[in-house]
């Protein structure tokens, strides 16, 4: 994976190591540098008509696209229903040999052997550490100040936005390139911009020192996930 490009002196983007192969004994070896995209999928099951199958067809068509990574972010599960789902998810990104991150559920993803996992700012504050475990933990953060908490706790890098408008925060103005910029220009790990992706504005993202984009929605209900993955030149 790409070192961070955002100009702040940090260490080098451990977020997106690849999946481990079983029996490997280096769980954080980096996959090789300079991935085709710079895109991250934040999963939504229930933008998928027709429930569970579906929405492991289309992780399934989105891991095939090669993306950067995908966050498992059905939070809304039960623990052992998430768990399950896990699994599932597990199996498609090994196949593509695409790095799967838990979102939430600690022992779930311990359980299920990823190494990867995504937090909520208030549970990574709630545990107060990073958790045992992991080689990779991400938080989303939506100000300089909670940015600072982060990079603070130990964050690998982290998910910033919302930045431009988007139906999922509907109403609300998006925080801009400018804000974008002011937390790339401080973060010492990865910054990953969400909310109002395309890949129309992410050369302007890239621009602003963010090391990708996240994109949900889009993903979650594109026939074609892979040419949402194309940056334009």
């Amino acid at each position: 994976m790409p070192a961070k490009e955002n100009g702040a002196q940090g260490r080098p983007a451990a977020a997106m190591a690849s999946a481990p192969a079983a029996g490997t004994k280096n769980p954080a070896a980096p996959i090789p540098a300079a991935p085709a995209s710079r895109i991250l999928c934040v999963t939504a099951r229930k933008l998928c008509p027709s429930g569970i199958p579906s929405f492991l067809e289309q992780v399934e068509r989105i891991a095939q696209a090669g993306p950067l990574g995908i966050i498992l972010r059905e939070k809304d599960l039960t623990e052992e229903a998430y768990f399950k789902l896990l699994l599932q998810c597990r199996d498609i990104c090994r196949l593509y040999q695409v790095p799967l991150f838990a979102h939430t559920f600690v022992d779930a993803a311990k359980k299920a052997g990823i190494l990867r996992i995504h937090l909520s700012l208030p549970v990574f504050i709630k545990l107060g550490r990073r958790p045992q475990g992991f080689h990779t933990v991400g938080t989303s953060i939506h100000s300089l100040d909670e940015a600072k908490k982060a990079v603070d706790l130990g964050a690998d890098y982290l998910t910033a936005g919302h930045i431009f408008e988007t139906d999922c925060k509907a109403g609300l103005p998006g925080r801009g390139l400018a804000f974008l910029e002011e937390i790339c220009h401080f973060s010492p790990v990865p910054v990953y911009a969400i909310g109002g992706i395309t890949p129309k504005n992410m050369p302007d993202i890239l621009k602003a020192g963010a090391a990708g984009g996240c994109m949900m929605s889009s993903l979650m209900t594109a026939k074609d996930p892979g040419a949402l993955m194309l940056i334009p030149c």
